[in-house]
């Protein structure tokens, strides 16, 4: 997850502030007919507003983005509790591939805050493989377990180690896929990006659902079609979780994200994700990301990961 494409932005597109990105390799087909309520008048000659069947043309062309060959990075989990002026650091390593459902991703987390992200089996760390697309999955292990255990309904929503953001649903994603939205519009982001906005509304009967998740605002670029942010509302319209791409950085010809920050409403913990080292254009093990095989797949760290 968490990378664009290597078209994404031109040279001169560098700065500091809010960049859109887009989520890796996120591809299905979504016929124009799914689920569309768009329209409306243009609100400004500055933010076109776009018709249902462009808008689920732009969803269509989101899904489909992903890198060239697969990656690993080397990243950091910054949790900043809104009552300390303390910050825990937790150290990670993820492997990324696409497979015939859609992206699928193997993260492993090291329990201790502080950890080292090295290879082979260092104690103290859980896992998870989680597939997105278009039949979604997720499966965690702790370095203790021998296989990986599949993840279900609540457990999707549980923080992936005490007092962080992070959850699987935050890894995974899946609203990206669900069929119906609502076209929002055209919105203003940060001092002058133009986002495309559509309300992700989740399946009837589904995890989400039953959780009192009402729809995920999804914030595309207007430009790229890239990720700008993800807000999660409830049944009273009001923001659960923000998750905001804050930089980015090229990686041998491909752009990745750097960091990103997920925000917790009304609390407003927040946790920060960001790369610390990086390959791409890799060719990984695709029994890397099997759950059946993964324990006995042994996951290194490239040599040649680039320090960002």
């Amino acid at each position: 997850m968490f990378l664009c494409p290597s078209n994404f932005f031109p040279e001169f597109f560098k700065r500091p502030a809010v960049c859109g990105l887009a989520v890796a390799g996120l591809f299905c087909v979504l016929s124009p007919a799914h689920g569309q309520r768009a329209g409306g008048e243009k609100p400004s000659r500055f933010m076109n507003r776009i018709d249902a069947e462009e808008g689920a043309r732009r969803l269509d062309d989101f899904r489909r983005q992903r890198l060239d060959g697969d990656y690993c990075f080397e990243f950091e989990l910054a949790h900043k509790p809104h009552d300390s002026s303390r910050t825990i650091r937790y150290r990670g390593i993820m492997w990324g591939s696409w497979n015939a459902f859609g992206p699928v991703t193997r993260f492993r987390v090291f329990a201790a805050p502080e950890g080292r992200a090295t290879g082979g089996n260092s104690p103290g760390f859980v896992e998870l493989i989680v597939q997105n697309g278009t039949r979604t999955a997720a499966w965690y292990r702790p370095s203790s377990g021998d296989v990986f255990q599949v993840l279900e309904g609540a457990s999707l929503f549980e923080p992936i180690l005490p007092g962080m953001l992070y959850s699987p649903f935050d890894l995974q994603m899946p609203f990206v896929y669900w069929d119906d939205f609502v076209y929002e519009g055209p919105t203003l982001v940060g001092a002058s990006r133009v986002a495309q906005q559509f309300l992700m509304l989740p399946p009837e009967g589904s995890a989400s659902a039953e959780l009192g998740i009402a729809g995920v605002r999804v914030g595309l670029d207007e430009i790229y079609n890239a990720l700008w942010r993800i807000e999660v509302m409830d049944t009273d319209g009001e923001m659960l979780s923000r998750f905001a791409v804050r930089s980015f950085q090229k990686v041998r010809d491909q752009y990745i994200v750097k960091r990103i920050s997920l925000t917790d409403y009304p609390v407003k913990d927040r946790t920060t994700f960001e790369v610390k080292a990086a390959a791409v254009g890799l060719s990984l093990d695709p029994g890397l990301f099997d759950a059946n095989l993964a324990h006995a797949v042994d996951a290194k760290v490239p040599e040649d990961m680039e320090k960002l």
